[in-house]
């Protein structure tokens, strides 16, 4: 995915944290990154690292719903996908050995592509 400077749910700006020689734990990648975030708009969080010297997006999170008790977690390093079910005593996840197709900024597909993962495991 290419490096986008506004928030792919609802077109703000994001905004952009830099980090240099930073491990990126859920790639296993260590690179020089920026990190744009959106927290301010429609019910959502998104946080999209990229890769300063590639400009290619690593890894991306964004929340499912408007709770903040889903988030889809996008490694595009490894080519797999993790969903995050937080709950009141902590939090369950649902591993995703491939990538699911995210369809910005209408999110309805991808939604019941996840809840049918859900459903089934």
């Amino acid at each position: 995915m290419d490096d986008v400077l506004t928030c792919p749910v609802c077109g703000d700006k994001l905004r952009n944290s830099h980090s240099n020689n930073k491990l990126l734990h859920p790639t296993g990648k260590t690179a020089n990154y920026v990190e744009r975030i959106c927290s301010h708009g429609y019910n959502h969080i998104v946080s999209i690292w990229t890769d300063k010297e590639t400009k290619q997006v690593d890894y991306l999170r964004f929340s499912l719903n408007a709770s903040y008790s889903r988030f889809l977690e996008v490694d595009f390093v490894n080519q797999k996908c993790r969903i995050l079910l937080m709950e009141k005593c902590g939090y369950n996840t649902i591993d995703i050995d491939k990538m699911l197709e995210i369809d910005f900024p209408n999110l309805i597909e991808l939604k019941k592509r996840v809840n049918l993962y859900i459903l089934f495991s």
